[in-house]
């Protein structure tokens, strides 16, 4: 059966070392539950190409002949990767691979493939069975030209290096969190999406470069049932509140002398397993926190700190980019409840280490661990404790590590990490009823999925509403609680007064808070009290400074306050640090339409990689540019495709042509939606010429604003 693409022999071809089927037939019995899959979420039959006898079809000694040829003419190619497969002499490697990479990358729709939700898939998807060893990993992404991004089948548990199997004895045991049924359903989406991409982009498109592959983030895309859309201030409140609670808890205000400024750099995992990531990056993280709390010291954000993550730069480079003198560094290395930590801190000017200790303890003295460094720190930096650093302490260590684990999984912030977080959330409840701080991070994982529409809106808020005041009850002095329950009432209820009061209350018990700084950045910014938001973000991004959505928000605010050339510095600043930032370039873009150069407004705005915020700034500046007939076929494929989740980005394109009539009709819809495009609207500036319309006062009193 041909492909479903005209001009192709298969939608699929399937690549592995015959010698991985032999054992228990692994990949034969893979390649029917995808077929299962496939069919189970295609509404066509799609054709695989599965060479299933290696006696009768093409043998790894046979000569590649022009059959072979025509079946790698395919959509997709899927090799599966095991400790054999990187065999540059085998047959699989040289003639499947490597040939299917070179066909695809000179064919009609080129290697890489758009998706409608701005994020770029390649036509090789990998599926990884084993771990693989460094040099496979470096063979791999020398052929690509790019970073290897698989879909793991792999059971790993301390020695046990095998692919997973489809029904395990023990499943919970796997150190890699996956599940053979969620993987295969991974697969079949995937290969869904990047057909549907290959059918949008059609024969002749524009071909995406490898460049922008590799550059491109993975980037969650608005679905029929998202109420909040993301780069808005509102979803972006949550989101920065996930961010910053989790990996920038507690960094001190602006204004203290930059000789007291440190930054604590992610712990190094030295485990024989290399399995206890997320103990070594919670340590870090605590520390951090515990630092934070000191007055005299400022203490840079996690997400700056923890962004050299891997990078081997040299300590002074990292400390002049952050603007601290003090580093902290070390590493963990636990097995079991026994436990080495080593910690060393380090004067930045010379690279001078100024003092170092080794620790061997077990898990149950973490805490004091904790509490000891902070200690040596403040002791050589010739500081002073006032003894309300440190907060009282969790009373079960097994809740902690479970705790830490979902933080951990959280912050990657992929639908099946957060899955994961929340599991592991309500399994250290389950332990410790009494953990806020795990309430508090529930509470910001419902609100997070919630948000992105994975689970029904109100469910998922409620849930959220409810671990909030929980972890309130039980820690009212704790900040987490309130920065959690004022996110809830910021983003999804817009009870302005009550989030302000949450994020005060916040504030009020840990000065130090960043996450609770940019939310009242946030809200300030919603209330139309530009020059309060502007100052609370500048105070973010010099505790923050390499941390974009900081700079992409603040540029917003500066654009809403009408300062359009520093709102286009900001957002070159930021373009800078990450070239494929989502909405960067479509709000740059709308500063220099507003500046009123649309040619250039319009080259900006063909960079951005997020669909639907392209479509809408493309859709405005062509009506600006005089290209009447191009701005309405962006316009009527806009509404098609995004009228059930962004009905606010659409009133925008009616503001854009002074159609009040329209502007105020999607208005309503979005109030309906719950759109959170609808915080931004005090100060729009598509939206100024309607602020004379009695419809628009009326508006605001509904959004009680």
């Amino acid at each position: 059966m041909p492909s479903i693409v005209p001009g192709y022999e298969y939608d699929i071809f399937i690549s592995y070392r015959h010698k991985d089927n032999k054992y228990d037939g692994w990949v034969s019995e893979f390649v029917d539950n995808l077929k299962k899959e496939i069919a189970a979420t295609f509404k066509e039959e799609l054709s695989v190409y599965f060479d299933s006898n290696p006696h009768d079809g093409l043998l790894e000694t046979q000569v590649v002949d022009k059959s072979l040829e025509g079946k790698l003419k395919c959509l997709i190619f899927i090799p599966i990767l095991s400790q054999t497969y990187c065999d540059p002499n085998s047959y699989a490697w040289k003639h499947e691979f490597c040939a299917f990479n070179k066909l695809a990358s000179t064919d009609q729709f080129g290697m890489y493939i758009r998706l409608a939700n701005g994020n770029v898939n390649s036509r090789v998807l990998p599926i990884r069975i084993h771990e693989l060893e460094e040099q496979d990993h470096k063979l791999i992404e020398s052929e690509l030209g790019g970073t290897l991004r698989s879909l793991d089948f792999i059971y790993r548990t301390p020695g046990v290096n095998r692919p997973l199997r489809a029904h395990e004895d023990e499943p919970k045991e796997n150190l890699n969190h996956i599940f053979y049924r969620d993987q295969i359903n991974k697969v079949a989406n995937t290969i869904k999406q990047t057909i549907a991409g290959i059918r949008m982009k059609g024969p002749g498109g524009e071909k995406v470069s490898a460049e922008v592959y590799n550059k491109s983030e993975v980037i969650t895309k608005t679905t029929a049932n998202r109420k909040i859309v993301f780069g808005t201030v509102a979803a972006l409140i949550l989101l920065v509140a996930a961010f910053y609670y989790f990996r920038s808890d507690n960094s001190m205000p602006s204004g203290q002398s930059e000789e007291q400024g440190i930054a604590v750099l992610p712990f190094a995992d030295l485990s024989p397993e290399g399995d206890q990531e997320y103990f070594s990056d919670g340590l870090s993280e605590e520390l951090l926190n515990l630092l934070a709390r000191i007055p005299e010291l400022k203490v840079i954000s996690r997400t700056s700190a923890f962004s050299f993550k891997g990078k081997n730069e040299d300590i002074r480079s990292i400390g002049k980019k952050l603007g601290v003198t003090h580093i902290l560094e070390g590493s963990v290395r636990k097995s079991s409840d026994k436990i080495r930590i080593t910690a060393q801190l380090i004067h930045v000017s010379d690279g001078s280490h100024i003092w170092s200790k080794t620790y061997d303890r077990t898990l149950g003295d973490i805490f004091k661990i904790q509490d000891e460094i902070a200690n040596a720190v403040v002791q050589e930096l010739k500081l002073t404790l006032s003894g309300n650093e440190v907060h009282p302490r969790p009373a079960n260590s097994e809740a902690y590590n479970l705790y830490l684990q979902g933080r951990y999984f959280f912050a990657k912030h992929r639908r099946e990490d957060v899955d994961e977080a929340i599991d592991l959330f309500n399994q250290a409840i389950a332990i410790d009823n009494s953990l806020a701080d795990a309430w508090a991070a529930l509470s910001l994982a419902y609100a997070s999925h919630a948000n992105n529409g994975y689970i029904d809106p109100a469910e998922g808020f409620e849930k959220a509403r409810t671990a909030a005041n929980k972890a309130i009850g039980l820690a009212d002095d704790l900040a987490s609680g309130h920065y959690a329950l004022a996110s809830i009432l910021s983003a999804y209820d817009w009870n302005w007064p009550g989030a302000q009061d949450e994020f005060r209350k916040a504030i009020a018990r840990d000065p130090s808070n960043i996450g609770a700084i940019n939310g009242m950045a946030n809200l300030a910014l919603t209330l139309g009290q530009f020059d309060q938001a502007i100052s609370l973000y500048t105070k973010a991004l010099e505790l923050d400074p390499l941390r974009t959505v900081i700079k992409v928000n603040l540029a917003m605010t500066l654009m809403h306050a009408n300062r359009l050339d520093e709102a286009a510095q900001q957002l070159n600043r930021a373009l800078e640090l990450n070239p494929n930032f989502p909405t960067a370039r479509y709000r740059l873009g709308l500063i220099y339409l507003l500046q009123g150069n649309a040619a250039k407004a319009i080259e900006e705005l063909q960079k951005e990689v997020v669909e639907d915020w392209r479509m809408q700034g493309l859709a405005m500046a062509y009506y600006k540019a005089g290209k009447i007939k191009e701005a309405d076929v962006l316009l009527k494929n806009f509404i098609t495709e995004f009228q059930e989740v962004s009905a606010f980005q659409i009133a925008e394109i009616y503001g854009c042509r002074n159609d009040a009539g329209q502007v105020f009709a999607w208005l309503e819809k979005a109030y309906a939606q719950r759109d959170g495009g609808l915080s931004t609207l005090t100060g729009n500036p598509w939206l100024r010429s309607m602020e004379n319309d009695p419809r628009y006062a009326e508006f605001r009193r509904k959004m009680k604003l």
